[in-house]
C-alpha cells in the first residue's frame, strides 16, 4: 500500500475510467462538442504509447485515496531545447468513485511521483490545472509549486464576413522567418509562462520564439500561419486545426495559438479579423477559440468587442526539482 507502480499494465482500464467518468475536459465550454468524445480523446492522449524514459505514469493505492492515476510526462522536445529535464504533470484521476473529491489531499502520491521524475533527471516540472480541480491545486501549493501563468478562454462561432475593403494578407514562407521571430522575441508578454517564471533565461526564450515560428511554418506547431502581404512582415497569427477530431467533436474547430504585432503593424488584427475568417471558413472550421493570461486585458477587450465569449480559466504551476 502506498507504493508507486508503473501504470502500462492498466492502461487501458484507466482510459476507459477517464472517458466514462472525467466530470471536465478540455472543451467543455464549446456549445455544440461532444463532451464525451472530448473526455474520450482527452483520455486517449493521457494513456497514448510513450518511450520508457519519458513514461512518468503510475498506479498509486492506499486506505484513504484507494486507487489513483498519476499521470505525468517527460517531454523530451522542451528538455532538448532548454538543455535540462523538462516534465509536464497532467492529471491526478481517482479510479474509482466519487471520481470528484475536492477535499482530498493528493500531498503523499505526488511527493513519491516528484522524487521518481528527480530520480528520471527531471529539474523543472509543470502542471496545466481547472481551477474546478481544487484539491490538486491545493497539494500542489502545500508542495512547493509556484503559479506562473493564469490562462482566460475565450471562443466563438465563425462567421462570412460582409463584403466591403479586403485587406492584403497571405500565409507566411520561410523567407519570413527573420522578421517574424523578431517581432515574436521582441513583444515580450511579461505574463505568459516563460516570460513570467525568473527560473526562464531570456535568451533560451527568444530562442523558443525563433523555433516556434519555423516549426509553425513548416506545419508541424501550426497549419495557418497569416501575415500581412508585405515583403518583411513583422504582424502574425497562427491556428492549428485538429480536423482528425472534428467529427468526434461534431464541431470543425479551430485554434488560435500565437499572435504578435510590431508598432508597425499597430491595428492590424482589427483589419486583420474578417480575413482570417474567410481563411478558417475556407479550411473548413466553423467554430474558433484560443488563449490569452487573464492579465492581458488588451486581448480580452479586443476578442469580447469581436463577440468572443468567456470559456474557462486555467492555472499554470511549477516547481523545481
Amino acid at each position: 500500500m502506498g507504493k508507486l507502480v508503473a501504470i502500462k499494465p492498466r492502461l487501458d482500464e484507466v482510459r476507459r475510467i477517464m472517458a466514462e467518468n472525467a466530470t471536465w475536459s478540455p472543451r467543455d465550454f464549446i456549445p455544440g462538442i461532444s463532451r464525451a468524445e472530448d473526455r474520450a480523446i482527452r483520455a486517449e492522449s493521457l494513456t497514448r504509447g510513450l518511450r520508457a524514459e519519458d513514461d512518468l505514469r503510475f498506479f498509486y493505492e492506499s486506505r484513504r485515496h484507494g486507487p489513483l492515476a498519476l499521470l505525468a510526462e517527460r517531454l523530451a522536445w522542451d528538455s532538448d531545447f532548454f538543455g535540462l529535464g523538462v516534465a509536464r504533470l497532467n492529471a491526478v484521476f481517482p479510479l474509482e468513485a466519487p471520481f470528484v473529491r475536492l477535499d482530498a489531499a493528493w500531498n503523499k502520491p505526488l511527493e513519491k511521483l516528484l522524487k521518481q521524475a528527480q530520480r528520471r533527471g527531471v529539474r523543472y516540472l509543470f502542471a496545466m490545472v481547472d481551477p474546478r480541480d481544487t484539491a490538486l491545486l491545493r497539494s500542489l501549493g502545500e508542495l512547493g509549486f509556484a503559479l506562473i501563468e493564469t490562462r482566460y478562454y475565450h471562443h466563438g462561432p465563425l462567421t462570412e464576413p460582409p463584403e466591403g475593403e479586403r485587406f492584403p494578407v497571405r500565409e507566411a514562407r520561410p523567407e519570413d522567418v527573420p522578421s517574424l521571430a523578431r517581432t515574436a522575441a521582441e513583444q515580450v508578454n511579461p505574463y505568459d509562462r516563460f516570460h513570467a517564471d525568473p527560473f526562464m533565461q531570456g535568451e533560451d526564450t527568444g530562442r523558443l520564439m525563433r523555433r516556434w515560428i519555423e516549426e509553425s511554418i513548416a506545419g508541424r506547431m501550426a497549419d495557418l500561419v497569416l501575415v500581412p502581404d508585405v515583403e518583411e512582415p513583422t504582424a502574425f497569427v497562427t491556428y492549428r486545426f485538429e480536423k482528425a477530431n472534428w467529427a468526434r467533436w461534431g464541431v470543425n474547430l479551430a485554434q488560435g495559438v500565437l499572435s504578435a504585432v510590431s508598432a508597425d503593424f499597430l491595428g492590424w488584427m482589427g483589419k486583420l479579423t474578417p480575413e482570417l475568417n474567410r481563411a478558417l471558413l475556407a479550411a473548413g472550421a466553423n467554430y474558433t477559440f484560443g488563449s490569452t493570461q487573464v492579465t492581458n486585458r488588451p486581448i480580452i477587450h479586443f476578442t469580447q468587442e469581436a463577440d468572443a465569449r468567456f470559456g474557462r480559466c486555467e492555472h499554470i504551476l511549477r516547481v523545481l526539482l
